[in-house]
Order: structure tokens, then sequence, then C-alpha cells
């Protein structure tokens, strides 16, 4: 046992020694005086201290009352006292009040609550509440993420008690606490975070005996035992497994063509279906800025605004614009007149003289002369510099060439885009489950497309050689869109490489946004263009207007503008089989979902999905991000997976929150490129940094793109960085990995026809007199709950169980009537099982209420174990996890109860063997499978054994084994 410590608090007394420099300044004040002289102002510097000048004719000073008088008397003006004593009192004690209250927090999570109730704190019901409570193990180490919410931090992120974290392992010995961080968003609290790196003796602590506390400075307090975080077992691969088909970071052009030679090569299981809608395409019209000395395709310096002229041709650049030549002359004549010729596509504009023979053509006479000129006019036209008046005078300008800009190789086409998306599948009849998956929204994310191609290389490749990808394009219609945004994409791979939006552009040519020198920024972002949430519904997170056509969230012109998105939306109503869908980004590591928008008011999001379909959500995503930790160990961190709304921001219009809502779709939004994370093992700080939108592909000197700064995080070839070194590359697999994960969700509901197992927990099956409160458990899968308190059977019409907040647990539900209360539960799971009616009683009883009839209960502990617990068949040679899964049935009546599964041998203990041969590493899952406070009837409870095999451990042929003994105890029968 361990001593708790007792700390005492309170308030510190200052105490100031007469005669200190703190005597003598006990009357000052900082107050702010003025007078119309700014010498006079600035005279004060050398003979008082001056706290700060405002203007010239202003300043903040500390005075005595005496030399305010005397300042008075020399004309300056006595304002506002800006602070003074007490505001430094006052400060102090609001650094006290903080002490002591993260002290009081650190208290408690350290000792629990008992020395809060020594003083007389009586800590609100609920106040603090454990979101969330995971393990996990990346390449850098193991860690421990925690989310809480405390209810005093609302409704905004401005007060609210300190709050800390503290955790401990079977010794219940509690480290030093720890501070977490408030998430806010729009100006609301939301929740507070804690990542913790596990070092020393936690570091290998089980995850089942770890337990971690969180405390408010108030005395609240909630505990959890944490679970593990993406250690869904990964399906076997066959060794001969063919993946990494990537080289290098490809263009639209190069990918789709990949996919074109898939299909010529695959028709039995892949074809090609050519979406209905053209992009604009890789091309834009031809323009030159015509200003004197500025480069033709650069916007002019503010002293030649007003006399600057833009040129844009009436053509696209690839089909004439880029051959229209400009010259503006200056004459050598006096009062030589303004005039416009045309030589085929060469314009020549001789600019007007005066009496003195300097040029008079101002540039808005030269825009009204190019375009009332008929076969000039017919080339291009001209426009002032940002909508201005044109009153400056025009120079002359040597003949420039207009142009596109466009750099891309005559590989890439000019022109209307055909999007073609690749079908995968042994029968592609629409009778399927569907799954889309579509990358390379935003231009700039190079990582996306190459991952969509992989993702497509390794199901045709290994469609006749892998089981597990067989039973995927067996039994799953699968659509792959390599690149949603083919014309951004191209852009960003060969004119500007941090394009995120298509080309399409709604600014005004001649306006403030509508520039030849702003044409980098012209373009919609597709992932604001969707039809449900967006920013014409009133939610925020993306741009309108013209006046926003820079944005980098512009939302076009409506709703569903874009040709991409109209083909985004044409494959979801074309498909209506399709239930699954990921949307590849990068950077950062997200792993999202609906919903993905809020309006400002309120923090209003769009309704948020029941918590048994949130629970369906992370049930997938478990699968999806265990696939990415087993390609090289990278862990999404549970902080970042959620809803978008949640963990990240309001985005108007975004596709996941378009597919969920409009036709039901498990849609993702996923950001590959996690933050490398980087452990320091003395202190245990956490560094993370970030891999950009192009990470080096495969090592220094290999970066394909323009932006050298990324290429430079490689490092060099004599010392490359461990942390960025392939990281592209890297990326890509994993999150092919990812969609295999997808894929395997699928799969699992395409197959699933098992009704859901939901069981109640309740804090007394009978009191006397006091309320009763209970809540539900899913004890397999995700599922909808409905639910009646009166005895009458429930149906998908009944009440739903809710959550408590935004990623918090279900609600905690109460009767308090007296007398006998049947609740009733059913449970839909997303396939739509529907299990059996399920019921329980609980009794609020009158206390020494008379007539009443009762019945005695035997003492039951009751233990019946299902199948055996079977692992997969070890691979010698692979690294890998393996789990087995059994079912325990227990009936107590006892005050409480613990089940714990032990090995009894005296040798080996805690290992498998084989005859005289044993398994290196000891089976997990040992230890206290479940407590209970209450009894329990009946209860199904699912026991996890895990076995770890490293790639060097040697295996026997033969049978591993051990006999287990489970254990149902209690210490109040």
């Amino acid at each position: 046992m361990r001593l708790a410590r007792a700390t005492l608090l309170g308030t510190a007394i200052m105490l100031g020694a007469g005669g200190s420099a703190f005597a003598q300044d006990t009357e000052r004040r900082l107050i702010k005086v003025t007078h119309p002289s700014e010498e006079a102002i600035h005279g004060l510097e050398s003979t008082h201290d001056v706290g700060y000048v405002g203007d010239h004719t202003e300043a903040a000073v500390y005075l005595t009352p005496a030399e305010e008088g005397v300042l008075r008397a020399r004309g300056f003006t006595i304002g506002e006292v800006v602070e003074d004593k007490s505001t430094w009192e006052a400060r102090k004690a609001e650094i006290a009040a903080t002490t002591a209250s993260e002290a009081r927090a650190a208290e408690f999570a350290e000792n629990g609550v008992s020395a809060a109730k020594l003083r007389g704190a009586v800590p609100p019901a609920g106040e603090t509440v454990i979101m969330r409570a995971y393990t996990f193990t990346n390449y850098a180490g193991r860690f421990l993420y925690v989310e809480a919410h405390n209810k005093g931090h609302e409704p905004n992120n401005t007060g609210g008690p300190a709050l800390q974290l503290s955790y401990a392992g079977p010794d219940a010995q509690y480290t030093t606490p720890v501070n977490g961080t408030r998430f806010s968003d729009a100006g609301r609290y939301m929740y507070h975070r804690y990542l913790v790196a596990l070092r020393g003796a936690h570091a290998d602590v089980p995850t089942a005996d770890l337990r971690v506390r969180v405390a408010a400075a108030t005395g609240s307090s909630d505990s959890a035992t944490p679970t593990q975080w993406a250690t869904s077992q990964v399906p076997p691969r066959v060794a001969a497994f063919q993946k990494d088909f990537i080289t290098k970071y490809m263009d639209p052009t190069e990918v789709y063509e990949r996919i074109d030679a898939l299909v010529a090569g695959n028709s039995d299981i892949a074809e090609l279906v050519t979406l209905p809608h053209k992009t604009p395409g890789y091309q834009r019209q031809a323009m030159a800025m015509m200003a004197g000395t500025t480069a033709p395709g650069s916007n002019p310096s503010g002293a030649n605004a007003g006399s600057a002229v833009q040129l844009f041709s009436k053509a696209m650049g690839h089909l004439g614009g880029n051959e229209i030549t400009a010259e503006f002359i200056a004459p050598t004549t006096a009062d030589a007149p303004l005039t416009v010729a045309v030589d085929g596509k060469s314009i020549t504009v001789n600019l007007a003289t005066n009496a003195t023979g300097a040029l008079s053509s101002t540039a808005a006479q030269v825009r009204d002369a190019i375009n009332a000129s008929a076969p000039a006019s017919e080339l291009v036209t001209a426009y002032t510099y940002a909508a201005n008046a044109g009153s400056g005078i025009v120079q002359a300008r040597a003949r420039v060439t207009l142009s596109d800009f466009l750099a891309a190789p005559a590989s890439v086409k000019r022109g209307p885009f055909e999007q073609r998306i690749l079908r995968i599948g042994k029968q592609r009849d629409g009778s399927k489950v569907g799954v889309y998956i579509y990358c390379q929204q935003h231009a700039r994310e190079w990582v996306t497309p190459i991952t969509c191609l992989e993702t497509a290389e390794r199901l045709v490749k290994n469609y006749a050689t892998d089981p597990t990808t067989k039973s995927y394009v067996d039994n799953l219609d699968i659509f792959i869109l390599p690149s949603a945004n083919p014309d951004g994409a191209h852009y960003s791979m060969y004119d500007f490489n941090s394009k995120r939006r298509n080309m399409a552009n709604y600014c005004p040519p001649g306006s403030a946004s509508g520039n030849v020198g702003n044409r980098n920024n012209w373009g919609v972002d597709l992932n604001r263009n969707a039809t449900v949430g967006s920013a014409f519904d009133g939610y925020v997170g993306a741009d309108l207007g013209t006046a926003s056509c820079t944005s980098d969230v512009f939302a076009g012109a409506f709703e569903g503008s874009e040709p991409e998105m109209k083909n985004e939306l044409w494959v979801a109503d074309t498909f209506p089989k399709i239930k699954f869908a990921i949307n590849i980004h990068t950077h950062g590591g997200y792993f999202m979902w609906a919903p993905g928008a809020y309006k400002s008011q309120n923090r209003e999001t769009l309704p948020a999905p029941n918590i048994g379909i949130e629970k369906y959500f992370f049930q997938v995503s478990e699968t999806i991000l265990s696939h990415i930790a087993d390609s090289r160990d990278t862990v999404l961190l549970p902080e970042r997976t959620g809803p978008i709304a949640d963990v990240l921001y309001s985005a108007a219009g975004n596709s996941a929150d378009d597919q969920w809502y409009r036709k039901g779709i498990i849609s993702y939004s996923f950001e590959a490129g996690a933050q490398r994370m980087t452990v320091n093992p003395t202190t245990g700080a956490i560094s993370r940094r970030d891999v950009g939108f192009q990470p080096c592909f495969g090592g220094p000197g290999t970066h394909g793109g323009t932006n050298t700064s990324t290429a430079s995080q490689c490092g060099t070839a004599s010392n490359p960085d461990p942390l960025m070194v392939n990281e592209g590359r890297l990326s890509t697999q994993e999150f092919a990995d990812g969609n295999y994960g997808l894929l395997q969700g699928a799969l699992e509901y395409s197959q699933d026809t098992k009704a859901p197992n939901v069981g109640i927990e309740f804090s007394a099956a009978q009191t006397s007199g006091e309320p009763i409160n209970y809540r539900f458990n899913w004890l397999d899968e995700a599922a909808v709950i409905h639910y009646t308190t009166d005895g009458s059977t429930p149906t998908t019409d009944s009440p739903k169980y809710e959550a408590q907040g935004i990623r918090r647990p279900g609600q905690v539900l109460t009767v308090s009537a007296l007398g006998a209360h049947t609740i009733k539960w059913i449970a839909v799971d997303m396939k739509g099982n529907v299990s059996p009616v399920k019921s329980q009683r609980l009794l609020v009883a009158a206390d020494d209420a008379d007539g009443t009839v009762g019945g005695s209960v035997p003492a039951t502990l009751s233990l019946t174990l299902g199948a055996p617990a079977s692992f997969p068949t070890f691979v010698p040679g692979l690294a890998r996890e393996y789990t087995a899964n059994t079912e325990a049935t227990v009936t107590s009546t006892a005050g409480d109860a613990t089940l714990t599964v032990a090995d009894p041998s005296t040798t080996n203990t805690g290992k498998l063997v084989n005859g005289a041969f044993t398994l290196p590493q000891s089976l997990q899952g040992l230890g206290v499978v479940k407590t209970w406070s209450a009894p329990t009837s009946s209860e199904r409870v699912p026991v996890t054994f895990k076995q770890a095999i490293d790639a060097n451990d040697a295996l026997r042929t033969g049978t591993y084994s051990k006999t287990l003994t489970f254990t149902l105890s209690t210490t109040n029968p």
C-alpha cells in the first residue's frame, strides 16, 4: 500500500520592508499623459520613468501624486490610470491562484480525491469525464493518449479549473501528473488532450494493467483503463505478395496511362469507366503585363500601377494565344496620335505625344484604343491593372510575346481532360458492396495519386496468387479514381508546386484578383464544392464570391459547379451499392469523417451520427489504421482520428459530408503523411516534424518537385535524414496498406449476418428509494441501440441511446420513480442485422414500505467457457502479433466480482509450449479480464489473447498450447 502524501496549500502573504525600493514606489501609478507638443512628450523620457510612448502626443508615465501636479502645471493633461499597485497585486493573486489550482489538480491526479474530501470539497458529479484512453507503440516508442472533458471549461476556453493526468501500473504508484493541452475550436472548448511517452517501468506494463486518472482542481476526477489503439489483426498475405510498384512522383497523365495499361491486360477483373464531365483542362489564355520594364508575367510596382495595361488573348494559349505579340512604341515627334496597328498576330500601339513630344497616352486610353480596334480585339482584350482608373502615362514597351505561362512538357495534353475511373471486381454488375477510393482532390498532394495507383496495381497483380487480395476482388466492387484534380495537379508539378485547387478562373480579368501576376492563385477548392453543409448553406470553412476567387478554400460559383465535382457526385449517384469511400489527402496524419462542417452561430455542426454509428466509423478505422501500422510502425494519433469538425476544423462543402448525409456512405477523409516523431530518452519530451506535401521520394537528390526547401529535408547523400529519407515512397506504401484495410472492412460488412450483442450496466438492481443509474455496453460490434423504459417492446422508432457529447461515452441514464422499471432494448448494426429483444428489471423500492412481496436469491457465481481460443498458423520468419479469441459467460449475484485468467503451471509460466519447446515471448491477455461492481446475468464476456512472434524467433513444427485457469471470484458475496 502506498501512503498518501499530504501537501499543505495556502495563500502566500508578501511583506514589504520599509525603506526598500518597493516602498519608494508604492504610490506611483502608470498614467496616460498628453501634451500638444511632441518635443514635450519625448522630453519626459529624460526625467521620468516612461512606460511607453503611444503616438507623438501621448505617453504612459509612472507618477506619484506630487509628480502629477508638477506635470499639470507644465501644461500636461493627466488622463486615465493604466496600472497601479492594485493591478500588480491582482496579477500576483492570479499567479498564486493558478499555481495553487494546478497543485491541487496535481495532488488529486496523483493521490485521488480523498485529500479533497478531507478539506470538505464535494466534487460535482460528472464534471470531469475521461472520453478516450489508449496506448500505442510506433517506431519512436510506446505512448499513452488520453482525452478528457471538464464542464468547468464550457462554453468557451477562457476559464475553468486546472486539469491534470496521472497514470499507474499494477503497483498503483501514480506518476507525477501531466499537464494536457486544451483543444478549442471556433471559440468553443472541446476537450483536453494528453500524449505521454511511456518510459522506464511503464514502457513494459501491459495495457490492461495500466490505470489513468484525470483530476481537476475542484476535486472532480475520473479513472479508466486504457485500451490498445490500432491493433486489429491484419489478414495474412503470401510471401510473394507484390507491392512497391511506384518509382517516382507521377503527373496525372502518367498515372492515367498506367491504369489504362492495367485494364488492357486484366479485362477479366478490371475495366475503365469514363466519367461524363471533362475537366476544363490544363490550358488558359495567353497574357502579358505591359508596364515599362515589368516582366510580362508579373504585376507592376505601386508606382507603375496606374500606367499598366494587361492583355488577355481571346484564344487559349496553345490554340494561338501564345503566338500573339504586342509592342508599345514611343514616337519621336510631337503631337503624335494614339494608333493601333495589327499585322497578323502582332499588335503595335503607337503611343500619343503632346506638344513637347512627351508621351501622353494614359492606360485607360490605350486600353480603349486596343479594344476599339477590330483586328486587335479579335486577338486580345485589354484591361488596366487591378481595375484602377488607368490615369497614369503608359511607357514604351519592347515587343513581348503573350504566354499562357504553362511549362508542362508536350506529353501533357492541353485542353479538356477526360477522367476515367478504374473499376476492379470479378463481378461488376452492381450486385456487390462498392468501395470508392479517390485521390488528389488537392493538386499539391503528390503522394496521393501514386497511393491510388499502388493500390490498383496490388489488387490486379496479386489477384491470382494472394488469397486476401482475391477475396476483395471476388466479393467487392472497387472504384479507384487516381487523380480527382488532374488540371491543378499538372499545374502543381510543372508550374507552381503549392497549387491546391483546380485551374478554373472565376476572377474577372483586370480585377484586383484577376491580374496577370495572380494567375497562380486562381481556382476552386474541390473539397469545398460539394452539395451538403456548404458555404452556400451558411457553413464555415470556405470562401464565396469573386472577391474570394484567389482563396485557397474558394468554394466556386455554386454547389457542385466544377466538372470534377460533378463527376464525383455522378459516381455516388450511379453506383448505389457503394457503401464505403475514402478521399485521400496529405499531409498531417488525420483520419476523419462526418460531421465536417458547422455554422458560426453556436458552432452548430451538421447532425452528428448516433454514437452507435460513430462507433462503426471508429471500428472500421481501427482496421484501416492497423494496416497502416503494420507497414512500418506508423500510428495515426487518436487525437487526429474522428469527425473532421471535432479534430481539425470546419470544412464547408467537403466530400465526406456529401457522401454520408446524401448517400449514407461510410466516407472517410484521409490525410496521409503523418508527422514523424522522436522522443527525448531523458525527459520524455515528444517532438513532431511535418513531412510536407511533397516529401523526398527516394532520398537526397531524388526529389522531383520545385519545392527546394522540402528537398533539403532529405538530408545529404553522405548524411541522409533518417526521419525523412524515402518518406514519399514509404508513405505511399503504408497508405496503400490502409486502402487494403478499408477493403477488409468492406468485406467484413458484406459478409456480416450476425446480430449485434449489447448488454447493460447499472448501479444497483434494487434500491431503497435511491435512483438507479444505467448505461448500455457494446459487447461485440458497433450498433445503434433503441430502448424503452416502460416494459414495451422496442422498435427502430424507439428512442436511441446517444453519446454524452462530442467524442464522449454513452449516456448515463437514470430511473428514479418508485416502483419496478423494465428496460428493454434492441440493437441494429450497420448491415441492418437486428438483435433479439433483451430486458432488465430495475426496482426503486420505498424505504420501510408495508405489504411488500419478496424473495431470496441464492449466492451464485457461474462461469461457462466457449470454444477454446485458437491462434492462426504461426509463420516462421515473419514478425507479427497473432490474436485468439474465446468467450466466457458470467452470472454473478455478488456485490462485486472479478474474472481472471492465470497460468497454473510452474514451468514456462505464461508461455505457450510445444513438448519440450517454448515460445520466446510471453502470452498476452493473462490477468484481470473484467470486474463488476454489481450483479450480472448470462453476460457474454469476450476474452482476447495475443502472441507476439519476432522474425528471428525459432518455431518447432507442431502445436503450441497451454491450459489456463479462468477464475470468477468475489470479495462481497
